[in-house]
Protein backbone atom coordinates (compact mmCIF):
# COMPACT_ATOMS: atom_id res chain seq x y z
CA UNK A 1 0.00 0.00 0.00
CA UNK A 2 1.43 3.36 -0.97
CA UNK A 3 0.42 6.90 -0.12
CA UNK A 4 1.44 9.26 -2.86
CA UNK A 5 2.18 12.92 -2.68
CA UNK A 6 5.10 15.07 -1.87
CA UNK A 7 4.94 15.66 1.84
CA UNK A 8 1.16 15.88 2.14
CA UNK A 9 -0.33 16.28 5.59
CA UNK A 10 -1.81 12.74 5.45
CA UNK A 11 1.56 11.22 4.60
CA UNK A 12 3.34 13.18 7.33
CA UNK A 13 0.65 12.11 9.81
CA UNK A 14 1.21 8.39 9.08
CA UNK A 15 5.00 8.52 8.92
CA UNK A 16 5.68 7.71 12.59
CA UNK A 17 3.25 4.74 12.69
CA UNK A 18 5.06 1.39 12.87
CA UNK A 19 4.93 -0.40 9.55
CA UNK A 20 5.00 2.70 7.38
CA UNK A 21 8.25 3.34 5.52
CA UNK A 22 9.29 6.27 3.39
CA UNK A 23 10.26 5.16 -0.12
CA UNK A 24 11.40 8.21 -2.02
CA UNK A 25 8.48 10.62 -2.13
CA UNK A 26 5.88 8.00 -1.15
CA UNK A 27 5.10 6.13 2.05
CA UNK A 28 4.76 2.35 1.87
CA UNK A 29 3.24 0.03 4.44
CA UNK A 30 4.91 -3.20 5.48
CA UNK A 31 3.30 -5.78 7.75
CA UNK A 32 6.71 -6.80 9.05
CA UNK A 33 8.26 -4.62 11.73
CA UNK A 34 11.72 -3.22 11.14
CA UNK A 35 14.50 -5.71 11.83
CA UNK A 36 15.80 -5.39 15.34
CA UNK A 37 19.39 -5.98 16.27
CA UNK A 38 18.37 -9.16 18.15
CA UNK A 39 16.48 -10.48 15.12
CA UNK A 40 19.52 -9.88 12.95
CA UNK A 41 21.79 -11.67 15.46
CA UNK A 42 19.37 -14.59 15.58
CA UNK A 43 19.32 -14.80 11.78
CA UNK A 44 23.13 -14.72 11.71
CA UNK A 45 23.31 -17.57 14.27
CA UNK A 46 20.81 -19.60 12.24
CA UNK A 47 22.79 -19.04 9.05
CA UNK A 48 26.00 -20.05 10.82
CA UNK A 49 24.33 -23.22 12.16
CA UNK A 50 23.27 -24.20 8.64
CA UNK A 51 26.89 -23.81 7.51
CA UNK A 52 28.06 -26.16 10.28
CA UNK A 53 29.01 -29.43 8.54
CA UNK A 54 28.57 -31.47 11.71
CA UNK A 55 25.11 -30.07 12.40
CA UNK A 56 24.02 -30.71 8.81
CA UNK A 57 25.26 -34.29 9.04
CA UNK A 58 23.43 -34.71 12.35
CA UNK A 59 20.27 -33.27 10.79
CA UNK A 60 20.48 -35.72 7.88
CA UNK A 61 20.88 -38.84 10.03
CA UNK A 62 18.31 -37.65 12.58
CA UNK A 63 15.78 -37.17 9.82
CA UNK A 64 16.46 -40.69 8.52
CA UNK A 65 15.86 -42.07 12.03
CA UNK A 66 12.64 -40.10 12.52
CA UNK A 67 11.36 -41.33 9.15
CA UNK A 68 12.26 -44.88 10.21
CA UNK A 69 10.15 -44.41 13.34
CA UNK A 70 7.23 -43.29 11.18
CA UNK A 71 7.65 -46.39 9.03
CA UNK A 72 7.55 -48.64 12.12
CA UNK A 73 4.38 -46.85 13.30
CA UNK A 74 2.76 -47.40 9.90
CA UNK A 75 3.80 -51.07 9.91
CA UNK A 76 2.29 -51.43 13.40
CA UNK A 77 -1.01 -50.02 12.15
CA UNK A 78 -1.01 -52.29 9.12
CA UNK A 79 -0.32 -55.37 11.25
CA UNK A 80 -3.18 -54.34 13.55
CA UNK A 81 -5.53 -54.15 10.57
CA UNK A 82 -4.32 -57.42 9.04
CA UNK A 83 -4.51 -59.31 12.36
CA UNK A 84 -7.69 -57.52 13.49
CA UNK A 85 -6.14 -56.77 16.88
CA UNK A 86 -7.20 -53.33 18.02
CA UNK A 87 -6.22 -51.53 21.21
CA UNK A 88 -9.39 -49.43 21.47
CA UNK A 89 -13.02 -50.65 21.53
CA UNK A 90 -14.15 -48.00 19.05
CA UNK A 91 -11.59 -49.24 16.52
CA UNK A 92 -12.66 -52.85 17.10
CA UNK A 93 -16.36 -51.97 16.65
CA UNK A 94 -15.58 -50.20 13.40
CA UNK A 95 -13.66 -53.24 12.13
CA UNK A 96 -15.88 -56.17 13.04
CA UNK A 97 -16.80 -56.11 16.72
CA UNK A 98 -15.56 -55.96 20.28
CA UNK A 99 -14.03 -59.44 20.01
CA UNK A 100 -11.25 -57.75 18.01
CA UNK A 101 -10.29 -55.51 20.93
CA UNK A 102 -7.41 -57.77 21.87
CA UNK A 103 -3.66 -58.18 21.87
CA UNK A 104 -1.73 -60.01 19.18
CA UNK A 105 1.89 -61.21 19.41
CA UNK A 106 2.82 -59.70 16.04
CA UNK A 107 1.31 -56.32 16.91
CA UNK A 108 3.08 -56.40 20.27
CA UNK A 109 6.39 -57.14 18.53
CA UNK A 110 5.91 -54.03 16.34
CA UNK A 111 4.98 -51.97 19.38
CA UNK A 112 8.08 -53.14 21.25
CA UNK A 113 10.27 -52.23 18.26
CA UNK A 114 8.69 -48.77 18.19
CA UNK A 115 9.08 -48.37 21.97
CA UNK A 116 12.72 -49.42 21.73
CA UNK A 117 13.25 -46.78 19.03
CA UNK A 118 11.87 -44.09 21.32
CA UNK A 119 14.09 -45.24 24.20
CA UNK A 120 17.20 -44.97 22.02
CA UNK A 121 16.61 -42.41 19.28
CA UNK A 122 15.36 -39.61 21.54
CA UNK A 123 18.55 -39.63 23.67
CA UNK A 124 20.59 -39.73 20.45
CA UNK A 125 18.78 -36.61 19.23
CA UNK A 126 19.73 -34.76 22.41
CA UNK A 127 23.32 -36.01 22.54
CA UNK A 128 23.90 -35.44 18.81
CA UNK A 129 22.58 -31.88 18.93
CA UNK A 130 24.80 -30.93 21.88
CA UNK A 131 27.77 -32.80 20.38
CA UNK A 132 27.34 -30.81 17.15
CA UNK A 133 27.85 -27.59 19.11
CA UNK A 134 31.24 -28.77 20.44
CA UNK A 135 32.85 -28.28 17.02
CA UNK A 136 34.10 -31.87 16.61
CA UNK A 137 35.85 -33.17 13.51
CA UNK A 138 33.21 -33.42 10.75
CA UNK A 139 34.51 -36.84 9.68
CA UNK A 140 34.51 -38.26 13.21
CA UNK A 141 31.05 -36.83 13.88
CA UNK A 142 29.70 -38.25 10.63
CA UNK A 143 31.06 -41.69 11.60
CA UNK A 144 29.32 -41.42 15.00
CA UNK A 145 26.00 -40.53 13.36
CA UNK A 146 26.33 -43.16 10.62
CA UNK A 147 27.12 -45.99 13.04
CA UNK A 148 24.14 -45.11 15.22
CA UNK A 149 21.79 -44.81 12.25
CA UNK A 150 22.86 -48.09 10.62
CA UNK A 151 22.78 -49.89 13.99
CA UNK A 152 19.22 -48.74 14.65
CA UNK A 153 18.04 -49.69 11.16
CA UNK A 154 19.55 -53.19 11.51
CA UNK A 155 18.07 -53.49 15.01
CA UNK A 156 14.58 -52.68 13.70
CA UNK A 157 14.89 -55.09 10.77
CA UNK A 158 16.12 -57.84 13.11
CA UNK A 159 13.26 -57.12 15.53
CA UNK A 160 10.47 -57.07 12.95
CA UNK A 161 11.73 -59.98 10.84
CA UNK A 162 12.69 -62.10 13.86
CA UNK A 163 16.28 -62.57 12.71
CA UNK A 164 18.19 -65.08 14.79
CA UNK A 165 20.14 -64.02 17.83
CA UNK A 166 22.46 -62.24 18.40
CA UNK A 167 21.77 -59.97 15.39
CA UNK A 168 19.47 -57.63 17.29
CA UNK A 169 21.68 -57.51 20.40
CA UNK A 170 24.82 -56.79 18.36
CA UNK A 171 23.04 -54.02 16.41
CA UNK A 172 21.82 -52.50 19.68
CA UNK A 173 25.27 -52.61 21.26
CA UNK A 174 27.02 -51.16 18.21
CA UNK A 175 24.51 -48.30 18.06
CA UNK A 176 25.16 -47.47 21.72
CA UNK A 177 28.91 -46.96 21.21
CA UNK A 178 28.64 -43.57 19.46
CA UNK A 179 26.10 -42.41 22.06
CA UNK A 180 28.47 -43.22 24.91
CA UNK A 181 31.32 -41.57 23.01
CA UNK A 182 29.30 -38.38 22.43
CA UNK A 183 28.11 -38.32 26.05
CA UNK A 184 31.68 -38.67 27.30
CA UNK A 185 32.92 -35.89 25.02
CA UNK A 186 30.07 -33.62 26.15
CA UNK A 187 30.93 -34.27 29.80
CA UNK A 188 34.62 -33.62 29.19
CA UNK A 189 33.83 -30.37 27.37
CA UNK A 190 31.52 -29.15 30.13
CA UNK A 191 33.64 -30.25 33.12
CA UNK A 192 35.16 -26.76 33.59
CA UNK A 193 31.64 -25.36 34.15
CA UNK A 194 30.68 -27.61 37.10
Amino acid sequence: MTLGGTGSAAAEEWAPVQGWRRLGQALTFSLTPPATAEALRCAARSAKMMENEVFLSFTFYSTILILKMYVVAIITGQVRLRKKAFANPEDALRNGGLQFCREDPDVERCRRAHHNDMENIFPFLFLGAIYSLLDPSPTVARIHFLIFCVGRIIHTIAYLLRLRAPTRSVAYSVAQLPCFSMALQILLATTPYW
